[in-house]
Order: C-alpha cells, then sequence, then structure tokens
C-alpha cells in the first residue's frame, strides 16, 4: 500500500530508510540490534506494497564514538526545508529525537520539536513512558511495525538559526529516564520537552550518534524540494564524567530506493563546510553528489576542524529562592536561568538562625522547581538554601531565601514601612498607575504613606492607602536592580511577600515570586525609587521598621 502522509507518527519517519535496500555497513554498525531490527522489518513490509514516489533519498550522517554516554549532544542548523522533512538530532540505542516541518496544522506550527523511543518489548508489555511532558508537549502511542511512546512540541524552530539538542540518562528505582533538552543559540534560551523512560538497562544511551534528514512524504511534499542542514559538535559525556569525541564520522544515502526516490534518486549530497566548521547534507531539486562521491553513495566525513577537546558550557544558575512556612510544612519555590544548562538535579536545605542544617532533600526531577517538606520547626527565623546540578554534572552557587514560623508576626491594619538606612518611608508619590514604581520620601502624615498589610494563605498583600486597589507588584521582575511598582489587584504571587523578622526590631520585605528583598539600594533622597536585590547579610538598606502610622 502507498504510505499515507501521517507527519506526526514518528515511527514511519525511520521506516523509509531500509525500504527494500541493503544499508551501508557504517549505518549497520551505528545502531543498536534492536533499532535496526525494527527498520529491517519496516523495511520489509514496505517493499511488497509500496508505490512510486518521487521523494528526495533518505541519508544518514554516523558519528562513531568508543563508550557508551549519560549524555549525548548535537547542534543542527537548517538552511533549507519543506513540509515532510525531517531532521533527526540524535538517533540513540532504541530511540530518537530531532526537528520537523509538517503540514499537519493540529500543532498551530508546521514545525516542531519530537523525541520518541521505541518499546522494549511491546508484547511482552514492556513499555516506553512518558514521565514528564512540559506544557504544550503532547505525548501518545505510535503503533505499526514497532511501538512505542511519542511527544510532540510546537517548538517553532526557525531556518538558519544554530539548535543545539541534549539527551540527559539516569538510573533511577530500577528505570531509566532520558530527558530530552533544546537550546536556541540565537538567545541562549533552553527547553525541556520531555523525560522519557524504560525499565532499567545494562546501558545508557548507547555509543554513537546518529543524524538523519528524510523527504517521508513523496507524493505533495516531494524531492522537487531541497532540503539541507548543517550538523556540529557531536559529544558524548561518559558515565566518568569524562567528554569524548567521536573517533569517525560517515554518511550515507539509502541505496536500491528508485522505487521511492524516482527521478530524485541521486539528488543527494553531503560534506564538511569549513565556513560553517559543520557537516552537513541535502537532497532534492538541482543538488548532486559531488565528485568525491564517484558513482557511490556512501562518503567518509574528515574531522571537524574547530571542535575542541571539549564542549563550552554554561553553570546551572538559580535566579531566586522564596520560602513560606504553613501548618507543619516549609514550602520552598525556586527559579532558574533558562540562558544557563538546564537543571538535572537540585537539594533543598532548611537552616535555622544559627545557620545550622535541619532538614535536606534531594531531587533528580530536571523540571522540578519547588518542593514542599513535611517538617515541625519551632518559631523562629529561618533560610531555605537551593543547591542545583545542571545536565553536564556542574553545581551552581546557593542561593537562599529567609522565612518565619510565627505564622502571623504582623497583624492586619495599616501601618508605615519605614527604612533603617535612609530613615525614609515606602511612599507611592500619589500615583495610582499601573506599573508606577514605590519611593522613598522623608516621613509625614500622608496617605501615600499608609500601606494596608492583610495576611492571606501564608503570604502578606501590602496596598497603599492613596491607591484603592492596587498593591506591591514584582511585575514579574527578576534582576537585582529591578523596580518595585503598584499593580491592580490580584491573585498572582507577584503581589504575595513575607514580612521576616530580623530579630533586631525590623523586617526583610521578601516577594514570593522573585524571592527578592525590598532595599534602598543606594538611594538617599527623597523620590529615590526602592528596588530589588538579593539578600545582603545585615545590610540596613533591607531593613524595615513596620509602625503604626
Amino acid at each position: 500500500m502507498k504510505l499515507k502522509q501521517l507527519n506526526y507518527i514518528f515511527v514511519f519517519l525511520l521506516a523509509f530508510l531500509c525500504m527494500g535496500c541493503k544499508k551501508s555497513e557504517g549505518l549497520e554498525t551505528s545502531l543498536t540490534d534492536s533499532a535496526s531490527n525494527k527498520l529491517k522489518n519496516f523495511g520489509k513490509t514496505s517493499v511488497a506494497s509500496a508505490g512510486s514516489e518521487n521523494a528526495a533519498p533518505s541519508q544518514y550522517l554516523t558519528f562513531t564514538f568508543a563508550n557508551d554516554a549519560i549524555l549525548k549532544m548535537h547542534k543542527v542548523k537548517v538552511t533549507q526545508s519543506a513540509n515532510s522533512s525531517y531532521f533527526s538530532v540524535l538517533i540513540y540505542d532504541g530511540a530518537y529525537a530531532g526537528i520537523q516541518q509538517t503540514s499537519d496544522i493540529a500543532y498551530g506550527t508546521p514545525n516542531v520539536l519530537i523525541s520518541s523511543m521505541w518499546d522494549p518489548s511491546t508484547a511482552g508489555n514492556v513499555l516506553a513512558t512518558a514521565s514528564y511532558i512540559a506544557p504544550n508537549t503532547i505525548s501518545s502511542r505510535f503503533g505499526g511495525e514497532g511501538d512505542g511512546v511519542k511527544t510532540i512540541n510546537p517548538y517553532r524552530w526557525t531556518v538558519n538559526v544554530w539548535y543545539n539538542m541534549v539527551l540527559r540518562s539516569w538510573k533511577e528505582n530500577n528505570k531509566l529516564y532520558i530527558a530530552t533538552f533544546i537550546q536556541n543559540l540565537s538567545d541562549n534560551k533552553w527547553f525541556h520537552t520531555a523525560t522519557l523512560t524504560i525499565p532499567e538497562r545494562s546501558n545508557f544511551l548507547g555509543k554513537n550518534i546518529d543524524a538523519f534528514l528524510e523527504n517521508w512524504e513523496g507524493f505533495q511534499y516531494d524531492g522537487r524540494y531541497v532540503r539541507k542542514a548543517f550538523f556540529k559538535d557531536a559529544w558524548n559525556l561518559t558515565e566518568g564524567n569524562q567528554w569524548e569525541k567521536h573517533s569517525s564520522r560517515a554518511f550515507s544515502a539509502n541505496a536500491n530506493d528508485l522505487y521511492r526516490n524516482g527521478i530524485y534518486d541521486r539528488a543527494f549530497n553531503a560534506g564538511y563546510d569549513a565556513n560553517e566548521d559543520a557537516y552537513f547534507m541535502e537532497h532534492g531539486g538541482n543538488v548532486t553528489p559531488s565528485a568525491a562521491f564517484g558513482s557511490g553513495r556512501t562518503l567518509d566525513l574528515p574531522v571537524q576542524t574547530n571542535q575542541g577537546s571539549a564542549p563550552i558550557i554554561t553553570t546551572g544558575t538559580i535566579s531566586s529562592v522564596s520560602a513560606s512556612y504553613n501548618s507543619g510544612s516549609v514550602t520552598v519555590n525556586w527559579v532558574v536561568d533558562q540562558t544557563k544548562s538546564p537543571q538535572f538535579s537540585s537539594k533543598v536545605e532548611i537552616l535555622n538562625a544559627a545557620g545550622a542544617v535541619v532538614n535536606t532533600v534531594n531531587y533528580n526531577l530536571p523540571e522540578k522547581r519547588s518542593a514542599i517538606i513535611p517538617l515541625a520547626l519551632a518559631n523562629g527565623n529561618y533560610t531555605a538554601r537551593v543547591t542545583i546540578t545542571d545536565i553536564f554534572n556542574q553545581v551552581s552557587t546557593a542561593v537562599v531565601g529567609a522565612f518565619t514560623t510565627n505564622p502571623t508576626p504582623i497583624a492586619n491594619g495599616t501601618y508605615k514601612l519605614v527604612n533603617l538606612a535612609t530613615g525614609k518611608s515606602l511612599d507611592n508619590n500619589g500615583v495610582t498607575t499601573n506599573g508606577s514604581g514605590v519611593r522613598l520620601y522623608t516621613t509625614k502624615v500622608s496617605n501615600n504613606q499608609k500601606w494596608v498589610i492583610t495576611f492571606v494563605n501564608g503570604y502578606y498583600r501590602i496596598s497603599c492607602l492613596s491607591a484603592a486597589g492596587k498593591s506591591l507588584d514584582s511585575s514579574n521582575n527578576t534582576a537585582d536592580g529591578s523596580a518595585v511598582v503598584q499593580y491592580s489587584d490580584n491573585s498572582g504571587t507577584n503581589q504575595q511577600w513575607s514580612l521576616v523578622s530580623t530579630g533586631d526590631g525590623y523586617y526583610h520585605i521578601i516577594n514570593r515570586t522573585n524571592g527578592k528583598y525590598l532595599d534602598s539600594v543606594n538611594g538617599t533622597t527623597n523620590g529615590s525609587l526602592v528596588k530589588f536585590w538579593s539578600l545582603t547579610s545585615g545590610s540596613s538598606k533591607q531593613k524595615w521598621s513596620i509602625v503604626t502610622p
């Protein structure tokens, strides 16, 4: 039968690779036995029933490594694409991940991100599952000759942009977890699309990395369209935490696929581009093989000139931490910098006023950003300290957030907030518009300096008497030196505050969303803006007296 145009069924994306062909030696040795056998089975079924097409030839880059990897990394840049295009960036032991352009409008964009895994044994009910999917990522089963779990995210990748794809694996509770990440190198932001899970096996991700270019449907979006992509910086990270480069590289285009490729059977090319310091694959249109191919369809490739001995990577970074105590539990929330290496694991410590650790919890969950810790604590001041280890096994700098176990240290009422460093009071300057900053002014009798403090569900709302319906708000600001503003009342954590006693008659005023402290910074004159700042131990700029007006 003719293959249907089911762009979202990932398993068919690899099926065409082996339709009726004898794969090159490099391809055979690059795949695990299970993956290779699945592809062979696909080919046997297809060759018996396929109709003629004019699809551009399927192509492979194979990178050979010496050792099994806990992490694999590879970069891709697509320069020409069309519907029915699959650019697989990381094919590994029993699974694959990459980017795709599809005519299917169900995802809201043609340019999607995929990560999928075959079942170890569907017949034996040993199944691959998705233990985590990001918001907007869709997970479902795929079937046919080879069954498993697939995930699709409407990532909206674009041509002429480099993307860095990473797989990070770990073993826990007799399972193997494999998380898929992608980084847009134009803004350096990382995204974790899914974590796939199978029962624990002897290896992690396997040795080799394969990349794949496919025009999976050869009727409407066929070989007349040129598709081209560059690939570079293929790395393995071993269980011993050593970076490993590929020892050899090879390209192959499917052979004996004339019935499917039709007039585009020799419309393929590959090589190394010195200007990009990258390997490329292209097919379709007027593409022809370079002279290096002769009459063949395989090519050995040179060493990437500027890959170096280890990748250049950042260290995972925590932007902020906030914490609160209620009914015998500590709730801790943290935010990580999306432009730094993604979180792999986290450690949350609770410290008493003397700085001694009274409780520690650890999590191997890349997506985790909060913890609820059952813990009976005496009344007093405490600190939550969070440290993350990133996917490259680098440990971040710890970041802290203060909290108190006294549930209502300040009674609901109207107060002045007076800064210790300046002696000036928090003042809204009579402004009532959303987004207006709050300032310091000499203490006076004015509603601009009267703040209504209300305790709700473990946090405080702080509202100026002269700005009805407005409350202090972080406006999603997280950087040191960013503005503290007023905004219309809402239920968001931007308007939730902790008032934590410093033990000397003053309080820290801490925003729940960003974990930052109200700080007079260096402002001493009337009208100076109050800003957010990370905890500065003992600083009088972050200490406020809360007094009746």
